[in-house]
């Protein structure tokens, strides 16, 4: 009898680190190009909390990029403070960190499905969700731009430094 319950133990551990694996594989750059939607089921409150996050993002992004130039040191400390604040994904070293990158994902499709209403409610998205790729694209090590670029199979030669 002993014995059946370790069997039964170590086959829930195992069935669970694969749990753990294929959640990480859902997700693994703090980059995307959002292509899947989520599958997943949420509740309203935190469907809630990630559209209302999302938007605070957006709205930061569009606000940092009338005040500051896109790309400059202050732009990118202020958008890096408030994706910290947000608990999105802000530094492109923390790859283990799965709940930010969920989060990034499901609420992005949230306000996709929000702003698809008009032709100006879409752009606005569009540009701003612009805005914040390029912010975490600029933020990427070389070896994980490489990592992206494979992950979402893009082709591409590398060229000579002049």
């Amino acid at each position: 009898k002993v014995y059946v319950e370790k069997m039964q133990f170590s086959s829930i551990v195992k069935r669970g680190i694969l749990k753990l694996g294929d959640k990480q594989e859902s997700y693994p750059l703090s980059v995307q190009f959002y292509l899947q939607p989520p599958t997943e089921n949420i509740s309203l409150m935190e469907f809630e909390s990630f559209a209302i996050d999302r938007l605070k993002l957006l709205k930061a992004v569009e606000n940092l990029g009338v005040s500051y130039v896109k790309g400059g040191e202050s732009y990118q400390e202020k958008l890096q403070s408030e994706l910290r604040h947000l608990k999105f994904p802000y530094h492109a070293l923390t790859e283990d960190d799965y709940d930010a990158r969920r989060k990034d994902h499901i609420s992005h499709f949230i306000l996709r499905l929000a702003y698809c209403q008009s032709e100006e409610l879409k752009r606005w998205f569009i540009q701003q969700e612009m805005d914040l790729f390029r912010y975490r694209f600029n933020q990427l090590s070389r070896s994980l731009v490489e990592k992206f670029l494979q992950y979402a199979k893009l082709g591409y030669d590398i060229l000579p430094e002049t």
